[in-house]
């Protein structure tokens, strides 16, 4: 016998709730049966429990001066929770941050993180400071723990992304 596509579970769950009623089980419980196989014939040929998974496939696009992908990748990443962000978000912002800073000369070993200041050279640091800001300087050095709100973020992403490398020094 040929089933039409997407009619087998329907076809063998009629057939084995009607199987076991005819063999004595009550009614109730063999439709009860056959409503139970008709659904487990249903997810067990469903495509995502028989094919691999399907993952979306890695970009390799080169970034250029002035690409946002970065921005756009942080800001998915924040999952605000009491007005704050993930530590994955500040992480992520903070990498954001020092690579920004290197592409204007502002190199932090280490990164930018809360002991930058007192592991990096003072002359960076201060150009460092200079460069973001006071309130961003001290968003993106506050000691691991304490999250910032999502304002401080936004306004974090809105100086970051300002940091483009200075086209009037030579490269």
């Amino acid at each position: 016998m040929s089933f039409r596509p997407g009619q087998k579970p329907y076809v063998l769950g009629a057939g084995v709730g009607l199987i076991a009623g005819v063999c004595g089980m009550a009614w109730r419980d063999a439709a009860l049966l056959g409503l139970a196989v008709m659904v487990v014939v249903l997810v067990s040929t469903t495509p995502a429990a028989t094919s691999p998974e399907h993952r979306w496939p890695d970009t390799t696009s080169e970034e250029t001066d002035g690409a946002r992908r970065d921005v756009t990748s942080l800001t998915w990443s924040l999952v605000g929770m009491d007005g704050r962000v993930s530590e994955q978000a500040v992480r992520r912002l903070r990498a954001d941050a020092t690579r920004r800073l290197a592409r204007r000369g502002v190199v932090l070993p280490g990164g930018l993180n809360a002991t930058t200041s007192a592991t990096a050279p003072t002359e960076a640091v201060r150009r460092a400071r200079d460069l973001l800001g006071e309130r961003a300087w001290r968003i993106l050095t506050v000691p691991d723990g304490r999250m910032p709100s999502l304002d401080d973020v936004a306004y974090c992403v809105d100086v970051i992304e300002r940091l483009v490398p200075d086209r009037s020094e030579p490269a």
